[in-house]
């Protein structure tokens, strides 16, 4: 584990850009189109990280600030998605994987982060590992989204809409 804050920002940064190649890579590789754009953004997202950590300050309030912003950008990629394009999206096996590997960098990022957080003495380190970290869980609920929406289409749209039925 980093001892120092200068280990920490230099920790941070390699997995920052090891996350942003991994969702190059697989933005490069996947044939769905809207799957490329979520990985695109995602790798967007970490070089933002990168510039937080280079100045030590987040750049946003909060993470919730940053999150309502990549939500921003990714929530109608998936709203107009023909039928054939949905079934096409989920016979992607290579995509899931992805997506699965995904989540579990995210889970690691997150949770780095947080122990980051957790055993600065420096202020302003805790407070920008506490906002990356929380930017790091919102990614991966990103992809579990996009896993659900893949996996289960309707219901997606209808947990998404919050739609409500009525008995008779």
């Amino acid at each position: 584990m980093p001892e120092t804050n200068v280990d920490v920002v230099r920790a941070a940064m390699q997995l920052e850009r090891d996350g942003r190649m991994f969702y190059l890579d697989v933005a490069a590789r996947t044939r769905n189109s809207l799957v490329r754009q979520m990985f695109e953004s995602l790798a967007d997202d970490e070089l933002d990280h990168m510039a937080w950590l280079k100045d030590l300050l987040p750049g946003v309030d909060t993470a919730a600030t940053a999150n309502r912003r990549l939500y921003g950008r990714l929530r109608h990629i998936f709203a107009d998605v023909p039928e054939t394009r949905i079934r096409e999206l989920a016979e992607s096996e290579d995509d899931r994987k992805a997506l699965d590997a995904g989540i579990s960098i995210e889970t690691a990022s997150a949770d780095a982060y947080e122990r980051w957080a957790r055993d600065s003495e420096d202020s302003a380190l805790r407070d920008l590992c506490t906002t990356i970290a929380g930017v790091e869980r919102f990614h991966r609920q990103v992809l579990v989204n996009t896993l659900e929406y893949l996996d289960h289409t309707p219901d997606w749209f209808m947990q998404e809409e919050l739609w409500n039925f009525e008995g008779a």
